[in-house]
């Protein structure tokens, strides 16, 4: 197993979308990539008309926390 299999999961680090701007469904989020300058990339699906959504967000130090679904 490898270090990287150990290290926990993190927690959401700034408040991003929670709803479908198209159909106002919940979002689960697929991935989240870490960007320039302390950004992040989130990148989301719709569990209605599974369109995809992409938010850059500025990373914060207190998590904040969506009620969007997470998905593994």
């Amino acid at each position: 197993m490898s270090s990287l299999e150990n290290q926990p999961i993190p927690l959401p680090s700034a408040k991003v979308r929670c709803k479908c701007p198209e159909c106002n469904a919940s979002l689960a989020i697929l991935r989240v990539i870490a960007g320039k300058a302390g950004s992040e990339y989130w990148t989301m699906r719709c569990t209605r008309c599974g369109g995809i959504h992409l938010d850059i967000v500025k990373s914060s130090t207190i998590p904040v926390p969506c009620d969007a679904p997470v998905t593994s």
